[in-house]
């Protein structure tokens, strides 16, 4: 049995986005690539757990066998001093394939597609700070997990020495699943704002409205917003005077120049200016949403209690962003799901 550790970075497609190694993916997105050997290892499976690698690291990715493990890599963050293995898998199958790559992660444009695909099972969450591994396997104490690679063999040799077997050498350093935090939670103000906008864009080009932000020069997660906004200027149509105010909400969905959801983001404390920009869209019914951290519900409770917005209540939603990520990730996979059934 060999390990194989690999590091896990921001996926910036909207089907890489989704978190192929937590969530899973459905089976039916995956079985129309798969070769024989795929077809019946993941067969009867709704979802599976999908991850791979670019060509560059093929050599790697041709010593992995049936039943090996993969350690995925989490750099350090807040206040840790070093990175950790955060999850575990056993190999159940692998399949080189330009066109299975394409679908699970869409490139961006003049990049490299994934071609190195592999499937695991028994997936678990762990923490093991890496230099444990580090002492372990003989390697410097600085080292970090760079690109996916194979432990050396007499590193694994020395676990199963240290701990008796790998099930006790797992079992040493696995957590009890916690509830997902927000990536967009963690993020500073700035990069949090821009992340939620991306989603949006995103999430409404993918259910056909039309997408409007002020901030089409920004970016989040390596892409631009402008790329998933298809209104330069809000329309003029229905709008008349109150342009100026509505142009700066910071994401509109439009169908046929008239906006039907408009969003605004708050990741701090200031909603009095995000409630008064959406209410200016009021009178044509549009359903308003404000996003923020659950930590600052209590803050939309009390701006809706206050004059003018306690008479249109019905017309504001709260929503945090796991909820958004959550939308999210159920929009793409259905898009997903929705161009392998109907083949478009």
């Amino acid at each position: 049995m060999r390990f194989f550790l690999a590091p896990r970075s921001n996926e910036t497609s909207y089907k890489g986005f989704l978190s192929t190694i937590e969530h899973g993916i459905d089976f039916s997105i995956v079985e129309p690539y798969l070769d024989d050997a795929g077809k019946s290892r993941l067969s009867g499976m709704s979802k599976v757990y999908v991850w791979g690698n670019k060509e560059t690291i093929k050599s790697s990715w041709d010593k992995m066998e049936l039943g090996d493990l993969v350690f995925f890599y989490k750099g350090r963050e807040g206040q840790e001093t070093e990175g950790k293995l955060t999850y575990v898998g056993k190999l159940m199958h692998k399949q080189h394939s330009k066109p299975l790559g394409l679908a699970l992660w869409p490139p961006k444009k003049g990049e490299e597609p994934w071609t190195c695909i592999f499937f695991l099972e028994d997936i678990r969450p762990i923490y093991i700070p890496i230099s444990d591994i580090s002492e372990i396997a003989g390697y410097k104490r600085a080292f970090v997990v760079q690109g996916f690679m194979p432990l050396k063999e007499e590193a694994v040799v020395s676990i199963i020495e240290k701990f008796g077997s790998i099930d006790a050498f797992l079992l040493k350093y696995s957590v009890k699943p916690e509830p997902l935090v927000s990536d967009i939670e963690k993020a500073t103000e700035v990069t949090a704002h821009a992340e939620a906008q991306l989603l949006l864009l995103k999430i409404g080009k993918m259910l056909h409205y039309d997408t409007y932000t002020p901030d089409r020069s920004k970016k989040a997660y390596g892409e631009r917003l402008e790329d998933f906004c298809s209104l330069k200027h809000v329309p003029t149509r229905f709008l008349g005077e109150l342009v100026p105010i509505i142009s700066e909400i910071d994401v509109i969905w439009f169908k046929d120049d008239i906006p039907q959801y408009a969003f605004e983001i708050e990741h701090t404390t200031k909603f009095g200016n995000a409630f008064q920009r959406l209410f200016q869209l009021k009178p044509l019914s549009v359903k308003l949403f404000v996003i923020s951290s659950t930590k600052n519900k209590y803050l939309f409770d009390k701006f809706i209690e206050t004059d003018p917005y306690y008479r249109f209540k019905s017309a504001y939603h709260f929503r945090d962003y796991s909820q958004l990520e959550k939308f999210f990730r159920a929009v793409s996979e259905f898009k997903a799901i929705n161009e392998v059934f109907l083949g478009t």
